[in-house]
């Protein structure tokens, strides 16, 4: 009886330590996983720029701080377009920040509406800002991390603001997408890289003109496999 009875306490202690073996495997594996599957992917940034002239609007001359020409009506190009194919296959956009170049308005820079579109997504980034103060050769970079918007009455100046639209309503005629009032850049997050990028710029009203005179650049961080 003593023999059988210390047998049967060494099978149970031996199936004991088997399944405090299987239960720390199963910990360890559930550990590890996650870092796996992180070291799948990796962030890559790119900066992709169109820097030819957007003139505001079609047909308009900017000089010395003063308009002559048209001074309503859709830019030139329209759209202005941006081709980018420099992620690999199953990329997808992790953030986007859109940069603004030498941008100069006489009189009333509030009348100008920019749309930035990649295939069905749309947002219209800036519209109905600066109220009637010139603007005068300044860099605008577009982030939905920047600490503000852009003022609705105030003096623009170069540097990081938040996408802002201040009106609802805009009309962006032909070929441009019916408008997203959201203004978020956040709105083509998860999407795929590649492809055409298009920035649709407007002036909605009369008596004033301006430039992006070193165009447009887009700055992408996607996820990509490692």
């Amino acid at each position: 009886m003593r023999h059988a009875t210390s047998l049967s306490s060494t099978r149970a202690t031996v199936l004991l330590v088997a399944a405090a073996i299987a239960l720390a495997l199963v910990i360890v594996s559930l550990a590890v996983s996650p870092k796996k599957a992180d070291a799948a992917t990796k962030l890559v940034t790119k900066t992709f720029s169109n820097s030819a002239l957007i003139s505001i609007p079609d047909g308009a001359v900017f000089s010395s701080g003063s308009c002559t020409g048209t001074d309503i009506g859709v830019a030139a190009p329209y759209p202005s377009e941006k081709s980018v194919s420099a992620f690999p296959s199953g990329s997808h956009i992790k953030d986007i920040n859109l940069t603004l170049k030498n941008y100069s308005h006489h009189d009333f820079p509030d009348d100008v509406d920019v749309l930035l579109q990649k295939g069905t997504h749309k947002r219209t980034v800036l519209s109905d800002v600066g109220g009637t103060k010139d603007v005068s050769n300044i860099t605008l970079v577009l982030n939905d991390e920047a600490n503000s918007a852009l003022p609705n009455l105030g003096q623009i100046v170069g540097g990081s603001f938040k996408p802002t639209n201040l009106e609802a309503g805009d009309h962006f005629p032909a070929p441009a997408p019916t408008q997203d009032n959201r203004s978020a850049l956040s709105g083509f997050d998860t999407l795929n890289p590649n492809g055409t990028w298009k920035l649709f710029v407007q002036d909605d009203a009369t008596g004033d003109c301006g430039k992006f005179a070193g165009g447009w650049s887009i700055r992408i961080k996607a996820v990509v496999s490692a």
